[in-house]
């Protein structure tokens, strides 16, 4: 069983993602924005990270430029979870180290092949 960070400022889209995570076998964690997260990730060890990308606070790819200039948290893979499907935003998401993009909404196949994928 891993742990799941799901940031999102959609209360119905940490909903269904925590849903998904524990139908995994997993245990989800939420947070609301990118700031949240990174607060979140401070106190405990994730083995996955699911993100939206359009958020109040701090944003999912700002998120991700912290996360991946910390030794501690660099290794977390992490999915973009969102509606943006604008190819430069893909482009430096991949850049930043993001293992992969979903679009919302999501189904629960792609999100379990991606948990599934991801964490060993």
């Amino acid at each position: 069983m891993g742990k799941i960070l799901i940031v999102d400022d959609s209360s119905l889209i940490r909903a269904v993602a925590s849903s998904a995570a524990v139908e995994a076998g997993h245990e989800p964690i939420v947070a609301e924005n990118g700031q949240e997260g990174l607060d979140k990730l401070a106190q405990d060890k994730f083995d996955l990270i699911f993100s939206d990308v359009n958020m109040p606070v701090m944003g999912g790819l700002e998120m991700v430029e912290n996360i991946k200039a910390n030794d501690a948290y660099k290794y977390i893979p992490i999915v973009m979870l969102t509606t943006e499907s604008n190819p430069d935003l893909k482009t430096k998401g991949q850049a930043l180290g993001v293992k992969a993009w979903m679009l919302k909404p999501f189904n629960k196949k792609k999100f379990f092949m991606a948990v599934k994928k991801l964490i060993a």
